[in-house]
């Protein structure tokens, strides 16, 4: 009777496992998506697995041998040449259950977008580990059995046992991690269900617990071997297809969630930064490795101090207004705002600092501010003086020629500032770069003849390498050399003047040997801002650093009693360096 209640009951095992092959196939011919395959492949591991289980007990039991402990009768009560076949297929079964629990985590990992780098490394190293030492311990036991090496009993049972604890630690990591991240899915990601971590988990979880009730021997009788594992398979299936087509798990794909915010932290243009609640950085996308200069595997775990300026302390971020600073490798101006970020229960686990480069915004701010300055002060001034000429003019008889040169040089200065303005509005509006290039030189001897009339009588030296070329936009390089000269010509009252080039800086500099520009106009053009009561004198100086600025050089100003020296540096991936003959 237990001989027959066995076969029975390893026949519905080997029915349901087949169920496990089937929906495996479903799977791939109805869906497509993350995880469809790796969870089709789990499922057709896991029916193989219990489909030749069940195919060993029922050969077994078909011989009289229903208990794990007449086992020992092997050789007495099946034919010898069964035996390999029955051994083999034991021994694959360890194989499939391994395989099937390592693919379960596996698409885990797909689903919930938790698969990356070093959660391969760790599947290949732990699930790998297992695997060998799994396949070891069955080909050991198969030569053994087999007679191809003969083995001390006692040596035979510590390497099984170590073995199975091998095999039950490893397989319990996977279904642990596994299920923990389907439990943390469920609380992030809705409309993912806690009854859809419980249909994935009741697939894996109690059949594997039947198998080592058997291989323990806490269940020895293969007839209740056979009907536990039928009933835990069972209620595996169910949830599994509960969860494929009533929670639609293919459909809500919280992987495909976190795949488009991470694909949009990844893919913004906009700095963001990622920080853990010790200050040290998580996260950090590619605009914020190209922002800080920084490598994504040196930053992370850095210290959030470590990517900012050394003027500015991660500290001062945590204030309720965002703050701005300048980068210290260039004319980038930042502005920094954090926001603190909290889990499902309120806990704050870090804060996300994001960095928007409002160069250009404040650039606009600058220009607004000078054109306003100009118009309202410059403009107002002038013809307020003119306004008061002219009063004087209608009082009196005598002198009226002095007065009308004053208003004429007033006028005249107007026209020039006009002639600034329209220039600076062309060099902001220009194409900073130019793929042809044009010498140096050239560019220089245009400007001295823009400016023909007034730098005449002032011996001027130039000496720039002959075929040194720059690939910067004519229109915006020139205009820059000639405030440059006229600044020298018209404002210093200099006696002589010399524009140079060093290679090793690649900087153009241009000297005199004037009265120097006043401090609080340099100033000025250092603090990047004009106020009511620290402003410049017109536009010449602005021009000069808008210009510069535009092709991502810089332009300094050092001066003093001998004179004045400025000096533009030109970035050297746009110069080309003269042939050497």
């Amino acid at each position: 009777m237990g001989q027959f209640v066995s076969m029975q009951v390893a026949a519905v095992t080997g029915l349901v496992s087949l169920g496990y092959l089937a929906f495996g196939g479903y799977l791939l011919s109805r869906y497509e998506g993350i995880g469809v395959r790796s969870l089709s492949l789990f499922s057709g591991l896991w029916g193989g697995n219990f489909l030749s289980a069940a195919v060993v007990i029922f050969a077994f039991s078909s011989f009289g041998i229903t208990n794990g402990a007449q086992l020992t009768q092997l050789g007495s009560q099946v034919p010898p040449t069964l035996q390999p076949l029955l051994i083999s297929v034991d021994f694959l079964a360890g194989l499939f259950t391994v395989s099937g629990i390592f693919v379960w985590l596996w698409f885990v990992l797909q689903y919930t977008q938790r698969i990356g780098r070093r959660e391969k490394i760790a599947i290949g190293g732990l699930g790998g580990g297992t695997f060998l030492i799994s396949a070891a311990n069955g080909l050991t036991g198969a030569a053994a059995a087999f007679g191809v090496i003969a083995l001390q009993p006692t040596f035979r049972t510590s390497i099984h046992q170590f073995a199975t604890v091998f095999e039950v630690l490893g397989t319990s990591v996977a279904i642990g991690v596994g299920i923990a991240l389907l439990y943390t899915t469920a609380t992030r990601h809705h409309p993912f269900r806690g009854r859809s971590v419980i249909g994935l988990s009741l697939a894996v979880v109690f059949p594997w617990l039947v198998g080592y009730l058997y291989q323990f021997g806490l269940v020895t009788e293969f007839a209740s071997v056979s009907a536990l594992r039928a009933s835990a398979l069972t209620l595996g299936l169910g949830g599994l297809w509960l969860t494929v087509t009533r929670d639609d798990l293919f459909e809500q794909l919280p992987a495909s969630r976190t795949v488009g915010r991470q694909t949009a932290f990844d893919a913004s243009d906009t700095a963001i930064v990622v920080v853990n609640n010790a200050g040290n950085v998580s996260d950090l996308n590619s605009a914020a490795q190209a922002l800080f200069g920084a490598a994504e595997l040196d930053s992370i775990g850095a210290p959030l101090d470590s990517l900012l300026p050394e003027t500015v302390d991660g500290d001062a971020l945590r204030q309720a207004e965002p703050i701005t600073f300048e980068l210290p490798a260039g004319n980038t101006v930042v502005e920094a705002a954090m926001t603190t970020a909290t889990d499902d229960s309120g806990q704050v686990i870090g804060e996300t600092i994001v960095f928007t480069d409002i160069t250009d915004e404040r650039r606009r701010q600058q220009r607004i501010q000078v054109l306003n300055r100009v118009l309202r002060h410059n403009l107002r001034n002038d013809l307020n003086i003119a306004q008061g000429y002219v009063d004087v003019m209608l009082d009196i008889d005598d002198g009226v020629e002095q007065y009308q040169d004053k208003i004429d040089a007033i006028f005249e200065n107007l026209v020039t500032m006009g002639d600034k303005a329209q220039r600076t509005e062309t060099v902001l509006a220009a194409n900073p770069l130019s793929t042809d290039s044009t010498a140096l030189s050239e560019l220089i001897d245009n400007a001295l003849d823009s400016i023909d009339a007034d730098i005449d009588s002032i011996p001027t030296t130039v000496t720039v390498p002959d075929g040194m070329a720059v690939r910067i936009n004519p229109v915006v390089l020139q205009s820059i050399i000639e405030e440059l000269l006229s600044n020298a010509v018209r404002h210093s009252g200099c006696s002589e003047i010399t524009i140079s080039y060093d290679p090793e800086e690649t900087t153009l500099v241009v000297a005199d040997d004037g009265s120097g520009l006043p401090s609080h106009e340099i100033a000025v053009l250092d603090n990047a801002e004009e106020t009511d009561l620290e402003h410049g004198s017109g536009l010449g100086l602005w021009l000069i650093k808008w210009g510069t600025d535009s092709f991502g050089g810089t332009a300094t100003f050092d001066t003093d009693a001998t004179g004045t020296r400025v000096r533009v540096e030109i970035p050297p991936d746009l110069v080309e360096e003269p042939s050497p003959t």
